[in-house]
């Protein structure tokens, strides 16, 4: 009885061993699942951020595309507002058909100089001629005949072609001396700053020596 009693006993304690050792290893093999998993979603999560943060860095790009897109527009659209203006004003300011020829010439000699003084005010009115000449000449590019073409047809709009077409210079009149800045400070602000530093080394340099 005692001899069956101690072999009942000791097969007991090795089932019992066998069952620890398999919760142990259980145990530990969920853990290691819990590790892997936390690793994984880690992972995953740091995946989602990037894509998240892509995301917002594209939203962002389009952003900023519309709003210049929405700039280029308002500024179009000002341009075209200007000349209608300016069409306006010439339309008014021409002169009715009088008699006496003498008479009508006179008058048009003032409308057109009412007109020319209305448009140079407009001109020195401008904030940023780069809104109407967006190229900058620069020695190495091949733009030279895109910014002049630019240069020529904006002058032309505000009636300033004179000041770098003609060697006419007339220093006495400071309408013609002011207008004659304002050209020349359009000229700098559309040139690169190495071609600044070559026209800078003369000093009270007309638009027409630019």
């Amino acid at each position: 009885m005692a001899s069956g009693g101690s072999t009942s006993g000791a097969s007991a304690a090795s089932i019992a061993t066998q069952l620890r050792d398999e919760a142990l290893a259980a145990a530990k093999t969920m853990e290691e699942e819990a590790v892997s998993l936390r690793i994984t979603n880690s992972e995953r999560s740091q995946q989602l951020q990037e894509e998240s943060d892509l995301l917002k860095s594209a939203a962002a790009a389009q952003e900023r595309v519309r709003a210049a897109a929405a700039a280029l527009e308002q500024e179009r659209a000002l341009a075209d507002i200007l000349e209608q203006q300016a069409a306006a004003l010439r339309e008014r300011l021409r002169p009715e058909p009088l008699r006496d020829d003498n008479t009508v010439d006179g008058d048009d000699d003032r409308s057109e100089a009412a007109a020319i003084a209305h448009l140079h005010s407009q001109a020195a009115a401008v904030q940023n001629i780069k809104n109407l000449i967006p190229i900058v000449l620069d020695l190495q590019s091949s733009n030279y005949s895109k910014w002049r073409g630019y240069i020529l047809l904006t002058l032309g709009r505000f009636a300033l072609k004179d000041h770098v077409l003609s060697d006419d210079s007339r220093f006495a009149d400071p309408t013609w001396s002011r207008m004659d800045c304002v050209v020349v400070s359009w000229l700098f602000n559309t040139i690169s700053s190495d071609l600044l530093d070559v026209i800078h080394e003369r000093d009270g340099i007309t638009a027409r020596a630019a």
